[in-house]
């Protein structure tokens, strides 16, 4: 049993970068078999076909997004305003860094199989919430707590919220250290513009 369990996740890797470099279409259950040293018929040992395996990874890519979402607010909450929201920022990044869930993830919003379109685009629409909600959340208390000029809040996340998105789905074309000081920098501009008159 533990075996198969291992085989069953062997498989679910393998076919993460698979769908991740050529899409639901271009993704080939025999590559996948063959990656893994197993043939195409053992695949189907462990799941229907291809459509379940890429509902399986789906899931799971959402289902752990939500979890690190959470954590990444929860080990800001501490911080001032300004502090949580940068530190918001940067752990968002870094986990979305070569992350091939992520690369996952992307792909299959903008190029989406029609099997599964409409749960994509409803996953991802929630994702965005839950983000800019947090994110309001900390605006709103800034606001309140005077450091954060008071106007719509609304824009004010989202306008975060599309710099973020923005710089995560620039991962491949830059390191690390260069992709989070390019965060810092956008961040600070951001900040010049959403502060209370008077505060530095």
């Amino acid at each position: 049993m533990g075996q198969g369990l291992d085989t069953k996740e062997k498989i679910l890797d393998t076919a993460l970068i698979a769908f991740s470099r050529y899409g639901y279409e271009g993704a080939r259950m025999e590559k996948i078999a063959s990656e893994i040293g197993i043939n195409k018929a053992s695949l189907y040992f462990h799941f229907s076909g291809k459509e379940e395996i890429f509902r399986v990874l789906f899931r799971r890519v959402v289902e752990k997004y939500e979890v690190q979402l959470k954590h990444i607010f929860a080990n800001a909450s501490s911080l001032p305003i300004k502090g949580q929201l940068l530190r918001i920022c940067l752990d968002y990044l870094s986990y979305h860094y070569r992350n091939p869930e992520m690369n996952f993830w992307n792909l299959v919003y903008y190029l989406p199989p029609e099997v599964m379109k409409s749960e994509i685009l409803e996953a991802t629409a929630k994702s965005k919430n839950d983000l800019i909600v947090g994110l309001s959340e900390i605006l709103t208390k800034g606001i309140h707590s005077e450091v954060i000029r008071d106007q719509p809040v609304e824009p004010m996340a989202m306008s975060l919220y599309y710099l973020l998105t923005c710089m995560a789905i620039s991962t491949e074309i830059l390191d690390m250290k260069s992709y989070l000081s390019e965060m810092i920098s956008c961040f600070e501009i951001y900040w010049n513009g959403v502060k209370a008159d008077g505060l530095n």
